[in-house]
């Protein structure tokens, strides 16, 4: 038996002043790349999430990089998934938790990105015994080497962006109140929540620590927003008034 019921909010209630404004802002952000873009801006490149040892790295951007998306199918896949399990959360939590819940795993899944890019980046210059002299010396040179100078240089040069880490914490958050509620995957196969969260998580597991070519996911950063999620979810089972 489910510890919380799913209790809709209505148009007029909370779930319109977080989820819903959450999701309007993140489109918003959408289509003033694009407004940006005609004035020769890169808003991808100023709020994504760079690797510390890119010259472009700047700390607001572990925050900034969850309002931006690579593309219109990034962007929807991580709205219905902030919609249909967000308001879950919303449901029990109200505005000021659920909101609290979202950026910390966010920023949870931006932090755990950024500690585990620096791990492989090291490991990879490390293995060659020019590596990091390389790097030092063509760290100017980017447009001139191109991005197959080395593997990691790829990796430094580009920015991580997307409101998934929060969206992946949303679920973990999900599938610990509501474990047995049942969804539909493709809208025909179901599956109890639980399940969801565990395969899902297995999945990005397997995939962060196996090279797979054409890969560009942050699949750490998904594991990071679950490991948040998580970890904020006991904290607020010990104190049901914390973080009011």
């Amino acid at each position: 038996m489910n510890q919380f019921r799913f209790r809709p909010v209505g148009s007029g209630g909370e779930m319109k002043s977080a989820v819903m404004n959450l999701i309007i802002i993140n489109v918003i952000f959408f289509i003033a790349t694009f407004f940006a873009q005609s004035k020769q801006i890169d808003l991808g490149a100023l709020l994504g999430l760079y690797h510390p040892l890119s010259p472009y790295f700047h700390l607001y951007q572990i925050f900034t990089c969850m309002f931006m998306h690579a593309n219109f199918m990034h962007l929807m896949f991580n709205m219905l998934g902030l919609y249909f399990f967000g308001r879950m959360l919303e449901s029990v939590w109200g505005v000021k938790k659920f909101l609290i819940f979202y950026f910390v795993c966010g920023i949870g899944a931006s932090i755990t990105f950024l500690c585990w890019e620096t791990f492989t980046a090291v490991q990879s210059l490390c293995g060659g015994s020019a590596g990091w002299n390389q790097l030092t010396e063509y760290m100017s040179n980017w447009q001139m080497v191109g991005q197959n100078f080395h593997a990691t240089y790829s990796l430094i040069y580009n920015p991580m962006v997307g409101a998934s880490g929060a969206i992946f914490g949303i679920i973990m958050g999900a599938a610990m109140l509501f474990p047995n509620s049942t969804i539909y995957l493709y809208m025909a196969i179901p599956v109890k929540i639980k399940w969801f969260a565990l395969i899902y998580g297995v999945i990005e597991l397997y995939k962060g620590t196996h090279t797979i070519q054409g890969d560009n996911t942050a699949h750490f950063a998904h594991l990071g927003g679950m490991l948040f999620g998580f970890i904020v979810i006991q904290i607020y089972k010990r104190d049901r008034n914390s973080f009011y």
